[in-house]
C-alpha cells in the first residue's frame, strides 16, 4: 500500500467542497472532530497557540515519491502564480516541501499547510477533502486531501484549485487585518473620520508623515535586515536594508460620472501626487510607472458595500531625477455621503534582498478594512 501525505495551511478560511459525495463523511471522523464540524463541513479546532512561518509560504508535506515534478509544477503555477503587474515578480505563495517524517518531528503550527494522502482505502473516483480551521494554531487553516490515486488527486486539484487559491489569499491579508484591529490605532482613526469620513484598521505604530486638508500620508513601521558585505579578506561591511511602506489618502471634489473611469482616476492620481508626494530631492515627486510591461491593472470591486476601482501597479520618483520606485495598491471610490472621490493608495519600497510578501498583505488588509464613518 502506498501512502502519501501533503499538507497545505494558511490563514483561517472556510472552504466548502463542491460535492457532498467527495467531502469527508462525518461518521468517518474522530469524535472530537464530529462535534467541532460546522454546517459547511469545516472543523474548528479552537486553538489559541501562535502560528509559525512566514507570510507567502505554502508548506507542502509529502513523500518524495508523491510530490512528482508534475504535481510540483501544478502547485507552483497556481498557488505560486504572480501578483500582477509587480516587478520584480512577486509570487502569491512560495512553495516549500518537507517530508511527513520531518513534519511530524517539527511544529504543526505552520500558518499555510496542505496535506494530501494517497490511500488505497479511499474509493476510486471519490477523493475526499476537508478543511480544519484554527486546528493547531490560531488563524491557521489546514486542508487535507485524500485520494486513491494520483489521477484522482490531480482531477480534484484541477477542479478546485482556483477557489482554494483565492481563499488562501484572503486569509493572508485577513491575518494582518485581525492584528491591526487588535492594535486599534485610535489616534489616526479619529483623524481619518473627521478628515475623510472613513475608518481604516492600521498597525499600532503607524504615524502621519504629512497631513493636509485633502491629503494625508501615513507611514507604517519600517522593517530592516542587516546584510553583510564581503569585499576582500581584509575588508567587510554591514548595512541595513529597509522596507518602507504606508498609505496615502486623498479626496477630490466630485462633479459628474466622467470622473469615475480608470483613466481619469489614474490621471488624477498623478496630479495629486505631483504636488503632495515629494521626494527629499527638490523637483522630484512620485509618479505612475507607465512602461508597457508593467502598466497598472484595475478591477471593479466592492469593499464594505462601497463600490470602486482597485488598482495595482508600480510607481517611480520622477522629475529632475529618478532615484527610486516601488509598488502601489489602491482603491478609489465615490464617497456615499460626501461629494468627493476618495482614494486610499498603499505604497511599498523594498530592496530586492528582502521579501515584501508580508508588506503587500499588510497594505491589502488596510485597504480592505475600509468603512464609511458617517
Amino acid at each position: 500500500m502506498m501512502r502519501f501525505k501533503l499538507f497545505f495551511l494558511i490563514f483561517p478560511f472556510v472552504y466548502s467542497f463542491s460535492s457532498c459525495e467527495e467531502s469527508l463523511k462525518k461518521q468517518d471522523l474522530p469524535e472530537r472532530e464530529k462535534v467541532a464540524m460546522d454546517k459547511e463541513g469545516v472543523i474548528h479546532g479552537g486553538s489559541t497557540a501562535q502560528y509559525v512561518g512566514s507570510a507567502g509560504e505554502l508548506i507542502v508535506v509529502a513523500e518524495n515519491t508523491v510530490l512528482t515534478p508534475e504535481l510540483f509544477t501544478f502547485l507552483d503555477t497556481t498557488f505560486g502564480d504572480y501578483i500582477l503587474p509587480y516587478y520584480p515578480p512577486q509570487q502569491k505563495f512560495e512553495i516549500k516541501h518537507i517530508t511527513p517524517e520531518r513534519f511530524q518531528s517539527g511544529s504543526r503550527r505552520i500558518r499555510n499547510l496542505l496535506l494530501i494522502e494517497l490511500d488505497e482505502n479511499i474509493e476510486p473516483g471519490k477523493p475526499k477533502m476537508i478543511i480544519k480551521k484554527d486546528y493547531f494554531a490560531r488563524t491557521q487553516l489546514l486542508t487535507e486531501i485524500r485520494a486513491n490515486s494520483m489521477n484522482d488527486l490531480m482531477e480534484l486539484l484541477h477542479a478546485e484549485v482556483e477557489g482554494l487559491v483565492k481563499k488562501y489569499e484572503t486569509q493572508e491579508w485577513k491575518r494582518e487585518y485581525y492584528r491591526h484591529k487588535k492594535d486599534n490605532n485610535q489616534s489616526i482613526k479619529k483623524q481619518l473620520v473627521k478628515q475623510f469620513g472613513i475608518t481604516l484598521e492600521l498597525p499600532a505604530k503607524a504615524r502621519f508623515e504629512s497631513n493636509k486638508q485633502n491629503f494625508a500620508k501615513i507611514m507604517f513601521p519600517d522593517r530592516s535586515r542587516q546584510m553583510e558585505m564581503q569585499g576582500s579578506e581584509q575588508y567587510s561591511a554591514s548595512r541595513a536594508n529597509f522596507i518602507q511602506s504606508g498609505v496615502m489618502i486623498w479626496a477630490i471634489p466630485f462633479s459628474d460620472s466622467t470622473q469615475l473611469t480608470p483613466d481619469y482616476l489614474m490621471r488624477a492620481r498623478d496630479t495629486i501626487l505631483k504636488y503632495n508626494a515629494l521626494h527629499e530631492f527638490p523637483g522630484v515627486y512620485m509618479g505612475t510607472q507607465d512602461h508597457p510591461a508593467v502598466l497598472p491593472i484595475h478591477q471593479r470591486i466592492k469593499i464594505d458595500d462601497v463600490e470602486g476601482y482597485e488598482f495595482r501597479g508600480l510607481y517611480k520618483f520622477t522629475g529632475r531625477l529618478e532615484p527610486s520606485g516601488g509598488k502601489f495598491w489602491s482603491f478609489h471610490f465615490l464617497h456615499p455621503k460626501r461629494q468627493t472621490i476618495t482614494a486610499i493608495s498603499g505604497y511599498l519600497d523594498a530592496p530586492p534582498t528582502m521579501n515584501p510578501a508580508f508588506d503587500l498583505r499588510r497594505i491589502q488588509a488596510v485597504l480592505y478594512s475600509l468603512k464609511i464613518a458617517e
